[in-house]
């Protein structure tokens, strides 16, 4: 399966595709992307209290599947067990 990041100046300036088998229960998608040198920001941990890992899914999951997305925006921090195919966007 495949994450796609899609370009952006200051974090992914050409786009990066990341492949991986299934994201588990304990890896969330921030600590993927900064795995993956992704330099995503993460400034509480990844307690979902400061808005700073704020991802867009362009692509791959709709409101109706995941309860924490709302107008396609979500906490990466908060984002476990991707098991399909993404497309996203990194704010700063």
């Amino acid at each position: 399966m495949k994450i796609v990041i899609l370009p952006n100046k200051k974090i992914c300036k050409y786009g990066k595709v990341l492949k991986f088998n299934k994201l588990n229960n304990k890896e969330n998608l921030c600590d993927f992307l900064i795995k993956n040198k992704i330099n995503i920001n993460n400034n509480c941990g990844g307690f979902g209290r400061c808005s700073s890992c704020l991802v867009f899914i362009n692509e791959g999951f709709s409101f109706f599947e995941l309860k924490l997305l709302k107008f396609n925006y979500i906490l990466s921090c908060q984002l476990y067990d991707i098991d399909r195919n993404i497309i996203i966007s990194v704010f700063l």
